[in-house]
């Protein structure tokens, strides 16, 4: 794991420098009357694609305050073993996508990534003409495993994507696949260091891939003639885009000719080492390397990088106020206290925040009160800030609505699909591809600085529906799918067997269609309320049979379309209901073909319901 750069500069805090004054208290926590398993599954659907914790850990959850509960839930930890178990004797737990990529690219005995699949992790790949370059789509796939990995936290992997590939956004194709990661894995660090968001931005600002994906690497201020050359690109984006600061509220002239203008003095002196096959790579262009060293020094490859001489040797006045520091970096996190202190920011970066993870609808009422919860935040502590809204009536409310991006979509199906690592790891079949032909690629943001797909875009994108129908229901192996044969790492022949029947609930070894249909409901969609008549209908016609409801009330026309009032005015469709409801799913058939057709039927459910109108969106109650 790559260790920040400790701070040698005492960082200033500004807390004081903008009164905040509120009478209300922000968030209030749901009642534990209101607290229940589909409230903790929205949770974790909102905030860790799902995660991997068993039956009886939701329910413990449920069972607890709510306060109590989230602090389990919710962690930055690289491992959250309630949230995600340890998977039978995994001994790896790595974190950063350095330690990921090397481990699943590797010959370690341990390694539970197929011999012929290790390539796809691996940082580098050889090219047409011979030479060593990075490989950003391994990469991509890394990151992907690691949300679809037991044994890893799923919630700090959103956080991570949440700030490098929208809040922070910065294109691999910009940086390189090896100054990407860099940033990523700070970023974690980044984290679980510090306690003020301000200062997890701050360090992302001052980043080697931010200083190369905008350029200003090359900005310099020659001190003894008062000239400064570069641009300021990210000057402006850091205020816009890290804290939302638009400089709308203020005079025009000023933001732009003090604020904006001084800030790309600060980001000055953040010139990046190159070294000699950096990341292993044999091309040039890719020897840039994290992080920054804030001195006048040499690199590997003999250039002088002046750092100090080339930096605004003096303070600097932004935001109304005088920022201080020797080096670029120091700069950057004194102002970045200010600017998280400022008023703009403390009203629109809560809301941005929000607004990615949990709400598409956030009226002025809900956007009061997350500003108000904001500002009463002593710390400024992300973690907390998640936490607190994550069991508070603002969340878990009527008119609360959030769309999934084709990444919440795809990865939290993928997750609930999941049932152990040896099925991740064998099968192979994780949503990249399908996450790319909707639009959503890790590390390639789909606009750029401004970030990737939000859940409203892909709800307003028909192509979107289509595809994952095309996927799911055409191609329903994708999720159907019960066996597997393969050769393990010791060249041996085995079979990978899905079993459904290890994680369904049953009642003394009896699988009722109509309870596992219920379970499967929640399990995908994380509601209860939409799981009406039709719904259950289809579902339960799957599993009982294997078929849709119309084919089998009438197989020479099974598209036809049954009312509620005609299947229950027909004695004849009303007992084929009945008698689906009832039926026995086979999940702990001592018969192998039986059992294994159990599977299927549970796999075609769940291609049926992750198509439905109630996937594509998560409901606050």
């Amino acid at each position: 794991m790559r260790v920040l750069i400790r701070r040698t500069a005492v960082l200033c805090f500004f807390a004081l420098l903008f009164p905040i004054t509120s009478q209300a208290v922000g968030f209030q926590n749901v009642t534990e009357r209101d607290w229940g398993t589909s409230e903790v599954r929205k949770v974790l659907q909102a905030f860790a694609y799902g995660g991997f914790a068993t039956d009886q850990q939701i329910e413990k959850w449920a069972r607890m305050a709510p306060d109590t509960a989230i602090v389990e839930m919710l962690t930055f930890e690289p491992v959250n073993e309630k949230l995600s178990p340890i998977d039978g004797d995994q001994t790896f737990r790595g974190t950063s996508l350095e330690e990921l990529q090397e481990y699943w690219a590797s010959n370690e005995p341990t390694n539970p990534v197929l011999e012929n699949r290790r390539e796809y992790y691996s940082t580098l790949f050889t090219n047409a003409a011979g030479t060593m370059q990075l490989r950003t789509p391994n990469l991509q796939t890394t990151w992907i495993q690691a949300v679809n990995t037991h044994g890893l936290n799923p919630f700090l992997h959103k956080v991570g994507l949440y700030l490098t590939n929208y809040h922070m956004a910065i294109s691999v194709s910009k940086t390189r696949a090896g100054l990407m990661r860099s940033f990523y894995d700070d970023t974690l660090t980044a984290l679980q260091q510090y306690t003020n968001f301000f200062d997890v931005l701050a360090a992302g600002a001052s980043s080697a891939a931010v200083a190369r994906a905008y350029g200003h690497q090359n900005n310099i201020y020659r001190n003894w003639n008062h000239t400064f050359r570069g641009n300021d690109d990210f000057a402006r984006e850091f205020h816009q885009l890290f804290f939302k600061i638009q400089g709308t509220t203020e005079d025009p002239d000023y933001h732009e000719n003090t604020t904006i203008e001084h800030t790309a003095w600060t980001l000055t002196g953040m010139n990046i080492d190159r070294n000699i096959n950096g990341y292993g790579s044999d091309l040039e262009f890719e020897w840039f390397v994290a992080p920054i060293v804030f001195t006048d020094h040499q690199d590997e490859t003999q250039r002088q990088l002046n750092n100090v001489k080339l930096h605004y040797d003096g303070c600097l006045e932004i935001l109304h106020q005088t920022i201080c520091g020797a080096t670029a970096d120091e700069k950057i996190f004194n102002l970045a206290r200010v600017a998280g202190y400022y008023p703009d920011s403390l009203d629109n970066l809560p809301v941005a925040i929000i607004d990615f993870f949990a709400d598409d609808n956030l009226n002025p009422e809900k956007i009061r009160i997350i500003r108000e919860a904001w500002r009463n935040l002593d710390s400024k502590n992300l973690l907390e800030f998640l936490r607190e809204y994550a069991i508070s009536t603002t969340f878990h409310s009527p008119d609360t609505v959030k769309y999934r991006s084709s990444f919440d979509r795809n990865l939290l199906v993928q997750n609930q699909n999941t049932i152990d690592n040896e099925e991740s790891f064998v099968r192979y079949e994780l949503p990249k591809s399908q996450m790319a032909v909707e639009g959503a690629q890790v590390f390639e943001p789909a606009h750029d600085v401004f970030g990737g797909q939000t859940g409203l875009q892909a709800a307003n994108n028909p192509n979107i529906f289509r595809d994952a129908y095309q996927r799911n229901v055409i191609n329903s192996a994708f999720l159907d799918r019960t066996s597997k044969e393969y050769t393990d790492n010791t060249g041996a022949s085995q079979q990978w067997k899905k079993d459904w029947g290890s994680i369904v609930p049953n009642d003394d070894g009896k699988y009722e269609v109509e309870k596992v249909a219920r379970w499967l409901w929640q399990r995908f969609t994380g509601d209860r309320k939409n799981f009406q008549f039709y719904e259950r209908l289809q579902v339960q016609a799957l599993l009982a049979t294997g078929l849709d409801f119309g084919y089998l009330a009438d197989p020479a026309n099974p598209e036809i379309n049954y009312s509620k009032q005609e299947i229950d005015d027909n004695p004849a469709l009303k007992e084929l209901r009945k008698s689906n409801e009832k039926a026995l799913l086979a999940l702990n058939s001592d018969d192998p073909t039986e059992k294994e057709e159990a599977n299927r039927r549970v796999g075609l459910a769940v291609n049926f319901i992750t198509v439905t109108p109630f996937m594509f969106a998560l409901e606050g109650k």
